[in-house]
């Protein structure tokens, strides 16, 4: 049975060239552009078998709580654990800090997979995280 896979991301152009493997496996994307969005649907985020998170976002409408992160994604998966939603991170983005990684780690991200990243290896990653995950989830109704 597929699953649900939240993508906060605002380059609507990756996101298109990488999901098609995975949604002919079943699987069901719902796409947010921006911090404030991901916010306004916290529930499914919640909701969610998986969130895929750019690390450099646009704010949207609403400020960041984290106004000192640099990386609003990363302010971004602060407030999600902050919010208790444990629904499994997979981050993707072109930051390669070893500083921000360690951060990621210690809120507990799965995976960080640099951009650009070929659909094989995505879908590959995905559904190894997706494996592991150990929450039973139905998809979220349309």
């Amino acid at each position: 049975m597929g699953k649900t896979i939240v993508w906060i991301e605002d380059d609507v152009d990756v996101i298109a060239g990488v999901t098609r493997p995975l949604e002919r496996a079943g699987h069901r994307f719902v796409h947010l552009r921006n911090v404030a969005e991901a916010r306004e649907h916290f529930d499914l985020l919640r909701k969610a078998d998986l969130i895929l998170l750019d690390m450099i976002l646009p704010p949207g409408t609403s400020e960041l709580t984290h106004p000192t992160e640099r990386y609003p994604g990363q302010a971004l998966l602060r407030e999600i654990r902050e919010a208790g939603i444990e629904t499994p991170v997979i981050v993707l983005s072109v930051v390669a800090r070893e500083d921000v990684h360690r951060e990621l780690e210690r809120l507990g991200v799965a995976e960080v997979i640099r951009k650009p990243v070929l659909p094989s290896e995505l879908k590959k990653r995905v559904e190894a995280v997706l494996g592991n995950s150990h929450k039973e989830k139905g998809i979220l109704a349309s």
